[in-house]
């Protein structure tokens, strides 16, 4: 079967792409939906009242633990001044305070003290979204309002984990897809339909982590609709980095969050909203309905049995939207002053990867880069698994991906800062060397999809008009939709005295402090590097798969190194657990990707190493030698950490190596009820690239407590 890399080539030499995308009801659109926003015009939200608010600790039940009560609430905030409406939104709401704002409310916690946060599901029965009913989970009569809250990057009990099934509804109603019951919903609150309790022992590194809803059929749009948030852990090795009177890493005072997401906005009502309110496409349009249709499907003639046209709504295969949004605002700028900065990024998007450099803004073109005068470089001090062994140097100078980047584009590097869906990036930026007055551009030129690009997800100042067949117009300079400039720095000046620490010595402080922090971080708390030479390791070889499901559309799949099914690799979440492991136990995998995309792969429970890198014979994806072409490759610097959610690449095969170790928590922790979970711990993993994980690229994890 082709892949859809192929697919894309193919659509691409025969001129179409710059197709456009067809509705059900026959209008023609071009994809970007959101109307012409101005870029920088509005500040960046920052971390507080008047931006992401930090959730106030309550009066709880749980001796020694700080305890939040949260509510899943819909609410409105505006997005962007011309917008012509507030966006609606589902979030997470403080009630201390009852102050809805998206990406709210962010926790600070202390490593080792436990962290209890109490969900209200307090969620409209209709989605503001179009909800697929063929999807598993989301049949027709499952509740559209359900969710479960999951800690991306925590190490938790399975059942405060947030699995899929793991779901529960504001009337009570929990986690079967017939709705009746639920068996991995063993966190509610006694005599509080709709609530349930999640306990997260912190018994790891100062990170930057973050919640957001794990529900069955529903995670996309949750996710999308603004259900997520920070969760920043805090330790004592890194309060000794930020701290004295030269740190080597800036203070809080000086740390600025950044969450990176893609959103689309409506320009006209229809029966999911207003103007104003959030996009997600809803129609499978298909490459077998003519030359337009932007995504591949299994046709009869090829072979392939399918029930014909995929209902509307659809789920789609990934979605790349036409507006960045950062921390809740599309365009923002953010006042800097001649010092040094901490920047704690995360790409919170659905699909879109992010390849970030930094750049003066152009004297001649305001508002976009001038790539003859690249930025102040960036110093990465950590990934999602806390602190680097040592710090990393990047945009010095920036590296580009060429602008015809359709399929071109080596996804091995080398690269300035990419990030995945789900990864995060610690920084440290010293703008003492900017001069007052200067603006700044953060620039993303990340193909999408990563690595083979569709120009139809890029959009920048002068990209190719489409007016002549029924499209949008290119756009102009000062305005979106615009996917590469994301947002402004503009230098103000210095407040108070001078920072101690320039780039070179900050750079100096952290190869010597850097590399003892990472050991304080890790090493007491058993987590020294691991070894794969060590006795008692399993080897054990998985798959990344693209296949079709019944209804022809494209769908990616985890599998292992046998054909469960004739053709492909591929495993489906409901078939029986392939991932079954003992507490204590240590496994390397080695990951082959047969598919055209680059997998963000997010493992629950545990951090894993990457080991290694080498290119693979993927000329049949469904029949594979497992074994490396040539010689592993090093992880680059930057992803010699501890990481959760790891790249694989196209025809690469990536090695990483993980301990399971369930977590320590003051009660009794029963065993999975679900059939063919043998009673253990169950997780997942899976791709976090959302459309990916929901159809159908996740699979338990299951962990077998010691006896």
């Amino acid at each position: 079967m082709p892949t859809r890399r192929e697919f894309l080539k193919t659509t691409l030499v025969a001129g179409t792409a710059l197709a456009l995308f067809k509705g059900s009801e026959g209008k023609i659109w071009a994809f970007a939906q959101s109307p012409s926003l101005r870029k920088f015009v509005a500040p960046l939200p920052g971390l507080g009242p008047n931006g992401i608010p930090v959730a106030n600790t309550a009066a709880g039940p749980y001796p020694g633990a700080d305890f939040y009560r949260l509510s899943a609430q819909q609410f409105e905030q505006q997005m962007h001044p011309d917008l012509p409406n507030p966006t609606r939104l589902w979030g997470y709401v403080d009630l201390t305070t009852n102050s809805p704002a998206y990406l709210g409310p962010a926790i600070v916690a202390t490593r080792g003290k436990p962290v209890v946060i109490r969900m209200e599901n307090d969620l409209p029965a209709r989605h503001i979204l179009p909800v697929d009913t063929t999807l598993m989970g989301s049949e027709p009569g499952v509740p559209q309002n359900r969710c479960c809250v999951h800690l991306h990057g925590g190490l938790v009990p399975w059942t405060s984990d947030g699995g899929p099934y793991a779901w529960y509804a504001p009337t009570g109603t929990v986690g079967a897809t017939d709705g009746t019951s639920g068996p991995c919903f063993l966190n509610g609150v006694p005599g509080s339909p709709g609530h349930a309790d999640y306990y997260y022992p912190n018994d790891q590194s100062a990170r930057l982590a973050w919640y957001h809803d794990h529900s069955i059929g529903i995670t996309r749009l949750n996710a999308y609709a603004g259900m997520a948030a920070p969760y920043l852990i805090v330790d004592d090795v890194e309060a000794i980095l930020t701290s004295g009177s030269a740190p080597a890493v800036p203070s809080l005072a000086y740390t600025i969050p950044l969450v990176l997401q893609d959103k689309m906005f409506k320009m006209t009502s229809d029966q999911w909203g207003r103007p104003g309110d959030l996009w997600y496409p809803y129609v499978y349009e298909s490459n077998s309905s003519g030359p337009d249709g932007r995504w591949d499907r299994g046709e009869p003639s090829d072979g392939f049995a399918n029930e014909g046209v995929p209902e509307t709504p659809s789920c789609v295969p990934e979605f790349f939207a036409d507006t960045p949004v950062i921390n809740g605002m599309a365009y923002p700028y953010a006042e800097v002053q001649p010092r040094r900065y901490r920047f704690l990024l995360l790409n919170g998007s659905q699909a879109r990867f992010f390849h970030l450099q930094l750049y003066y803004e152009s004297a001649q073109n305001p508002g976009e880069p001038d790539f003859g005068k690249p930025g102040p470089a960036f110093i990465q001090i950590g990934s999602e698994g806390g602190l680097l062994p040592s710090p990393v140097v990047l945009n010095s100078p920036p590296v580009q991906i060429p602008v015809d980047c359709q399929g071109n584009v080596n996804p091995d590097g080398p690269f300035n800062l990419l990030l995945a869906p789900a990864e995060r990036a610690d920084l440290v930026v010293d703008f003492s060397s900017v001069p007052s007055g200067a603006k700044l551009i953060l620039y993303n030129d990340a193909p999408a999809p990563f690595p083979g690009g569709d120009s139809r997800n890029d959009y920048f100042t002068g990209c190719p008009d489409q007016t002549s067949i029924g499209g949008a117009p290119s756009t102009v300079v000062g305005k979106g939709p615009n996917t590469r400039t994301l947002m402004q720095l503009r230098m103000v000046p210095l407040v108070g005295a001078k920072d101690p620490l320039d780039f070179n010595a900050t750079y100096s402080a952290l190869q010597t402090a850097l590399p003892a922090a990472y050991e304080a971080s890790h090493v007491p708390y058993g987590e020294p590097d691991l070894d794969p030479a060590a006795s008692g390791v399993i080897f054990e070889n998985k798959t990344l798969n693209e296949d079709f499901d019944e209804y022809g559309r494209l769908i990616q799949r985890v599998g292992s190194d046998y054909p469960a099914y004739s053709d492909s690799y591929g495993l489906n979440y409901s078939d029986p657990p392939t991932e079954v492991y003992k507490d204590g136990q240590t496994v390397v995998w080695d990951i082959y990707n047969t598919t055209g995309d680059t997998h963000p792969m997010h493992f629950h429970l545990v951090n894993v190493q990457v080991l290694g890198r080498a290119p693979f014979d993927n000329s049949i994806p469904s029949q594979l030698t497992f074994k490396p072409l040539g010689p592993w490759l090093p992880p680059d610097p930057n992803y010699r950490g501890w990481k959760e959610t790891v790249r694989i690449n196209p025809g690469e095969v990536v090695r990483v190596i993980m301990k399971f170790t369930l977590p320590t928590v003051p009660f009794a922790v029963p065993g999975s009820p679900r059939a063919g979970m043998q009673h253990g711990h169950e997780y997942v993993w899976h791709c976090h690239i959302l459309e990916h994980e929901e159809h159908d690229m996740m699979r338990p994890l299951v962990i077998l407590p010691k006896t």
